[in-house]
């Protein structure tokens, strides 16, 4: 019984250690989709402040750009 005890213990430690790293590992890509978010809509509008045409950039590019001033990628 002491035994099984010791055994579900460790699997709970180890398992909270894993929500942690995950829940870690959710935070990071948060903040870098955020700050990438920025930097494709600050790249889009300087092309276009410059004549740059977004139809130069690939279908997806133009996409995402297009769903975004669309309220998208929230």
């Amino acid at each position: 019984m002491n035994q099984q005890m010791q055994d579900l213990t460790a699997a709970i430690t180890k398992a909270d250690i894993a929500m942690k790293a995950a829940a870690w590992q959710i935070e990071t890509m948060r903040s870098d989709i955020k700050q990438l978010r920025k930097c494709l809509f600050e790249l889009a509008y300087t092309c276009e402040e410059h004549g740059i045409n977004l139809v130069t950039l690939t279908k997806t590019s133009q996409d995402t750009i297009v769903a975004m001033r669309l309220g998208g990628f929230k």
